[in-house]
């Protein structure tokens, strides 16, 4: 027997042994991977692989009888075969990185041609290579097989979506997979968004515990700024938190004001950044998604443009309006928001038990004629109340207002999805056709020769550049983004200066007003704060604008012959929403602590002198929150930014799918005769496949 020591060592020289010799003899078949790099030639004859198996195996029976005769066991676990894929799939990340021309600029000058090639290479491969890690993430398929069988077989469409992913699984069209995922994700999760916005009293937290039909919201307390809430319908009550540097929890739904509301969470001091609540509520059935957002007073700090840019993008927008309160400027400019996005107003005056009968006849004409007056549209404001007595007034609003417009929505929603599966079920089509070839390939070395792809047209291979241009871009961006996040908080200095030199100013010109001071310095450190904000937004509507162009020149014949070209865009945008939703700066935790705004009458007003005095009250004062706020905020946006990209990114792989599927498979080798054969019958069976049911 031989000691601990000895039988490791044993191991291990007989594991290398057989791996050596498993692989080398593996090498001399032929292999059909399409590998492009091949180190051995193939060159042994069928006769000499299987003698050559055989000896292999005696080899291994040797090893085998050795270490059951001495007892010898090999304790190492074997590595998942998954997490060493993900392991290579990392070293591969950071060799196709080192393919930008900066990482090899020592060897000799690039020409910008072919430097921006190889650039776009990079990025393609760096996209392809996600792609991997997302479907290793998702397990086998993703799931989709299985996620199409949970779906209502009762609906025609599902069972062509659950033959189109047989094919695209059986042929490997992978290329087909994310509008594939698209579809799958919108027939399994229906869904009309309903944002409602109001001021901080206008009674939203009320009217959504109405909604779902139990006090989950809570009431009567100062929300977090900038943190979104969205409500779903679930089988029970449940509350999933994410924070920044953290995986998403649930809380107990007890625990939610411990998250949500300035009490529990001042200044957002626990980095949320977004709150899901799953709730069974009836109102919520029929894919009702509602996004609770902040009150629109607690955003007035950061000024328009921004509180604009927050806005999520919604199906329907409900603004509340709390009886006998004027219409403020920050209600006017969402609905104007909302009204430039394509999405649909709703106006309801909160709090209608209030007046009597006669007030509430003039406010509703007030407010009628406040947002006609401005919005130059004709607009339908209803009385609202949940107050015990007066609910008919908010069942009969829901009745009248919700009912139509989701039943109108689910319709069109419904053939909205049976087009797209219809459009990819003629890509299916179209990259089968391709990889099939003419009807004579294959029949001779000449046939052969004439089946291979044609030349590429000028306009294609542009469009081909373009494509691989905008994956560049998504990685540049990704990039830039983690760049943002990380300089973000080093920018509390600049902001500091920034306010301070609004400070003096009050000073210099004798402003006495201390609410009107601060107002002005609020609005100058949510200025430059938010400057990389703004930054960020431009950068995602530049990527945003290039994606759209490609999307109208790849769409396909069939889906741009269904619709005009002004309809065809809409939908594309909607279907590509514009990224919106950004976090916004909370200035209002910055100036938390109190500050001396009064200018100091002992010093004559000297520019110089009264700025330096300002950037030190600042400093003492605002520097410690700020630094903290521009940390979370960095956090939220980065987190926020990232996800549009993504989203934006699948959308964009849905809509080159077919292109990239068809020209990947033009150039591969010729079928074999079985796989053209079942090529062809599935070709046969999609063509033949009943129209209405597509």
């Amino acid at each position: 027997m031989f000691n601990e020591s000895q039988q490791r060592y044993l191991v291990s020289r007989l594991r290398s042994i057989d791996e050596m010799l498993s692989e080398a003899v593996e090498r001399l078949a032929p292999s059909d991977s399409g590998q492009v790099f091949r180190a051995v030639d193939a060159d042994a004859t069928p006769a000499q692989r299987k003698v050559l198996a055989d000896h292999l195996a005696q080899v291994r029976f040797a090893l085998r009888r050795f270490m059951l005769a001495r007892q010898l066991r090999d304790e190492r676990r074997p590595t998942g075969g998954l997490w060493s894929l993900q392991t290579t799939l990392a070293f591969a990340q950071v060799a196709a990185e080192e393919l930008r021309p900066k990482y090899w600029s020592g060897y000799g000058e690039v020409d910008p041609e072919s430097a921006a090639a190889a650039e776009r290479l990079a990025a393609e491969l760096v996209t392809l290579l996600h792609r991997m890690q997302d479907s290793i993430a998702r397990g086998a398929m993703g799931g989709l097989a299985e996620r199409i069988e949970r779906l209502s077989s009762t609906r025609e469409e599902i069972a062509l979506l659950k033959e189109l992913e047989r094919i695209i699984s059986h042929h490997g069209l992978l290329e087909l997979r994310a509008p594939l995922e698209a579809l799958v994700e919108r027939a399994a999760s229906p869904r009309f968004e309903i944002a409602v916005f109001g001021r901080v009293s206008a009674g939203k937290s009320s009217l959504l515990n109405w909604w779902l039909g139990t006090a989950l919201l809570p009431t009567g307390i100062t929300p977090v700024t900038a943190v979104p809430t969205r409500i779903v319908h679930g089988n029970a009550a449940r509350v999933r938190i994410e924070r920044t540097g953290a995986a998403p929890v649930e809380v107990p739904v007890e625990d939610l004001a411990a998250y949500i509301s300035e009490q529990g969470n001042p200044a957002n001091v626990k980095r949320v950044l977004r709150v899901l609540i799953e709730a069974p509520a009836l109102r919520l059935e029929g894919g009702i998604r509602l996004v609770d957002t902040p009150g629109l007073g607690s955003l007035a700090t950061v000024g328009a443009a921004q509180t604009l840019e927050y806005l999520p993008q919604c199906d329907l927008g409900v603004l509340l309006i709390e009886a006998g309160a004027p219409v403020a400027p920050d209600d006017l400019d969402v609905a104007r928001a909302l009204l430039d996005g394509g999405s649909d107003l709703v106006i309801a005056l909160s709090k209608a038990d209030r007046l009597s009968s006669e007030e509430l006849e003039e406010a509703l004409a007030y407010v009628k004629g406040q947002f006609e007056a401005r919005l130059s549209i004709p607009c339908t404001v209803r009385p609202v109340s949940t107050v015990s007595g007066h609910e008919a007034l908010a069942e009969a609003w829901f009745a009248e207002t919700f009912a139509p417009r989701l039943a109108s929505h689910t319709e069109r929603a419904a053939e909205a999805l049976r087009r797209k599966i219809a459009v990819l079920r003629e890509s299916v089509v179209a990259v089968l056709d391709a990889r099939l070839g003419p009807p004579h390939a294959g029949s001779s070395a000449e046939a052969s020769s004439s089946a291979k792809a044609p030349p590429v047209a000028d306009s294609s291979m542009r469009l081909h550049d373009r494509i691989a241009q905008v994956r560049s871009d998504f990685e540049r961006a990704r990039s830039e983004l983690l760049d943002f996040k990380i300089r973000l908080p080093r920018f509390n200095v600049r902001v500091v200066e920034s306010a301070a030199r609004e400070l003096a100013g009050c000073w210099m010109e004798g402003d006495r007003t201390a609410e009107r001071t601060r107002d002005r310095v609020a609005a100058a450190i949510a200025g430059c704060a938010d400057e990389v904000g703004h930054a960020v937004m431009s950068r995602l509507d530049e990527l945003w604008d290039s994606v759209m162009r490609i999307v109208e020149d790849s769409a396909p014949h069939f889906e741009r012959g269904a619709m005009d070209a002004e309809s065809a865009r809409r939908e594309a945008e909607r279907e590509i929403a514009r990224p919106r939703g950004r976090p916004v700066f909370d200035t209002a935790a910055v100036l938390r602590n109190p500050l001396r705004w009064a200018s100091p009458q002992w010093l004559p007003r000297w520019s110089r002198v009264l700025l330096a005095i300002a950037r030190a009250r600042l400093r003492r004062t605002v520097l410690p929150a700020l630094t903290t706020q521009l940390g979370v905020y960095g956090d939220a946006l980065h987190h926020w930014a990232v996800d549009c990209l993504d989203q934006l990114g699948r959308r964009f792989d849905a809509a080159v799918a077919a292109r990239e599927s068809a020209e990947r498979f033009s150039a591969e080798r010729p079928l074999t005769a079985e796989a053209a054969r079942a090529a062809r019958r599935d070709l046969e069976r999609l063509q033949q496949w009943p129209a209405d049911a597509a």
